[in-house]
């Protein structure tokens, strides 16, 4: 996924902006960020379960409580099967692929969810 990183004073946390709006990530690569834009693999280091949200409208913001957790709202493109069930999510033009609680959602449902923490690999692609 394409990001711009905004704000990069409190490395490894990051402020970022992407097609899907902007938030607070942790940014995984061995050395700090530039300002600018990145490409990035997004990563959600826990199992998650998923709501409902409104077609069409995929997003990434913090939550406002100031916890430092993020809302993602994507589509579902691939669910996998098996105990450690991995979901496909597009999301701002990107992939992200979330290991899934019970109940799965649905190829071609809109879900979204809450994570603890956003990391961004950088890809250097």
């Amino acid at each position: 996924m394409r990001i711009a990183v905004t704000e990069a004073d409190d490395a490894p946390m990051v402020r970022f902006r992407c097609a899907a709006g902007s938030a607070i990530g942790r940014w995984e690569g061995p050395e700090p960020p530039g300002i600018g834009e990145h490409d990035v693999e997004l990563d959600i280091p826990e199992t998650v379960e998923f709501g409902s949200c409104e077609p069409g409208r995929d997003r990434v913001e913090d939550v406002p409580d100031g916890s430092g957790a993020v809302l993602v709202a994507g589509r579902v493109e691939e669910v996998g099967d098996g105990p450690d069930t991995v979901v496909v999510l597009r999301v701002g033009g990107g992939l992200l692929l979330v290991e899934a609680g019970d109940p799965r959602p649905s190829a071609g449902a809109w879900v979204r969810l809450t994570a603890a923490e956003l990391h961004l690999y950088p890809t250097h692609v």
